[in-house]
């Protein structure tokens, strides 16, 4: 894919404009790792992508940019600047479990829930056990996690993650570290609808946008220059935001009715 210098102006000024009034019901933010040319050598760098869920159900990439290392330091910036752009509400932010992004995400759009990827968390714990125990902890897992039923609310999710713990613990010591208190920010989906959960409890869409940023990528024989990767990713945005994007996900048609109640209380709680 060849950038002419008008396509780059049109793809740079698509992720610095104004959203004066924008509303975001979702919000997913990811980083992803790619080999850059910088000051004569080549490191892999992060590259952080905003992706927002629309009020109509429809998504857009709200951020591409570029910090060599990924912290939640770089995130709080983000996310000041999507404010400062316009964005003046985010019900909901999904990411992965970055050490400190729970107080980025507060920092810029306190009001916000926040949770965290359980495929990420589900992946880590079935790699730290033994492959005899796998098959039974990942039924529990699923156990912990269930989907599409609002029975269930996050603390009494949470509360079931502690007593899966504890009953492991013993045995894989390093599983203690999932009773900190962070950790109730994987069972955040349970106070939204039913039929939006399997949308909100993982980071599966970003990370689809992550991969192909990275064909687009690897067709490449050379490693880029910071700026023209930015191009690239922005150019993979930008169609992904026109075609797939574009179409409206039903499963959040009623997300403001259904929600705001229980969004409003966890508020409160917190």
């Amino acid at each position: 894919m060849e950038l002419i210098h008008s396509q780059i102006s049109e793809i740079l000024s698509n992720y610095t404009s104004s959203s004066e009034g924008f509303v975001t019901l979702q919000s997913l933010i990811m980083a992803t790792f790619i080999s850059t040319r910088r000051d004569r050598q080549v490191s892999k760098e992060a590259y952080y992508t905003i992706l927002g869920v629309l009020e109509d159900g429809s998504r857009e990439v709200l951020t591409v940019v570029n910090h060599p290392t990924e912290g939640a330091l770089c995130w709080k910036d983000e996310l000041e600047v999507l404010r400062q752009r316009g964005v003046e509400q985010i019900d909901l932010v999904v990411s992965d479990a970055l050490q400190g992004i729970e107080n980025a995400v507060c920092a810029a759009f306190p009001s916000a829930a926040h949770q965290f990827c359980v495929a990420h968390v589900k992946r880590q714990i079935l790699g730290s056990v033994s492959h005899k125990d796998k098959q039974a902890v990942a039924q529990q897992l699923s156990e912990v996690f269930p989907l599409e039923n609002n029975e269930m609310k996050s603390f009494e999710g949470y509360g079931q993650f502690i007593t899966f713990v504890e009953k492991w613990e013993r045995k894989y010591p390093a599983l203690r570290r999932y009773k900190a208190e962070r950790s109730s920010a994987y069972f955040m989906y349970m106070d939204f609808p039913a039929q939006v959960q399997r949308c909100i409890y993982t980071t599966n869409w970003i990370e689809r946008l992550n991969r192909k940023y990275k064909r687009t990528i690897n067709m490449r024989t050379s490693i880029h220059l910071e700026k023209s990767v930015i191009f690239l990713l922005a150019a993979v945005a930008m169609e992904e935001t026109k075609t797939t994007y574009s179409r409206r996900i039903y499963q959040f048609k009623s997300w403001k009715e259904k929600n705001k109640k229980a969004v409003e209380e966890q508020r409160k709680e917190r």
